[in-house]
């Protein structure tokens, strides 16, 4: 008995780089969707009034925000600027996936790595290195599921 066993190389690696691509980019969007609800923690506002008075006599007010995130936290979400801000990319021909923040939000970059204050030190208050340590299982899961259903 004689078995022929033909290898067609070129066809694999394109459909091991299209399952790859598959589970990374529904690995990038879970991702990004489990870091965009930690920085969507809301840090309700109290109005009150100012204790000074403008030309008019009229008291201006001004909002306080007293549940600031504390540190190691995520930062809570006033606007919700830095929350939209935490995007996606994929790089196919790279197999390459990556979840940060746009240029616009600079001051997110800074919440993750930590800003140094003179009198309590470094301050950090990450939001994507906990979504990913914290879900990498889930994470790995995702990956899976996509790149097995992606024929």
């Amino acid at each position: 008995m004689a078995v022929k066993l033909t290898w067609n190389g070129p066809a694999f690696e394109r459909f091991l780089d299209r399952q790859v691509v598959a589970g990374l980019t529904a690995a990038a969007i879970e991702l990004q969707r489990i870091a965009r609800k930690k920085a969507g923690i809301t840090n309700a506002g109290a109005s009150g009034p100012v204790a000074r008075q403008t030309q008019g006599g009229n008291k201006n007010t001004r909002t306080a925000y007293p549940n600031s995130s504390k540190p190691d936290e995520s930062p809570r979400r006033r606007t919700g600027f830095g929350q939209k801000n935490i995007v996606m990319g994929v790089n196919a021909s790279g197999l390459v996936a990556r979840v940060g923040y746009t240029r616009a939000a600079r001051y997110m970059t800074f919440h993750e790595l930590g800003i140094k204050y003179s009198k309590v030190g470094l301050q950090q208050r990450p939001t994507l290195v906990p979504a990913a340590r914290d879900n990498a299982a889930r994470l790995n899961a995702v990956f899976q599921r996509a790149a097995r259903a992606k024929q």
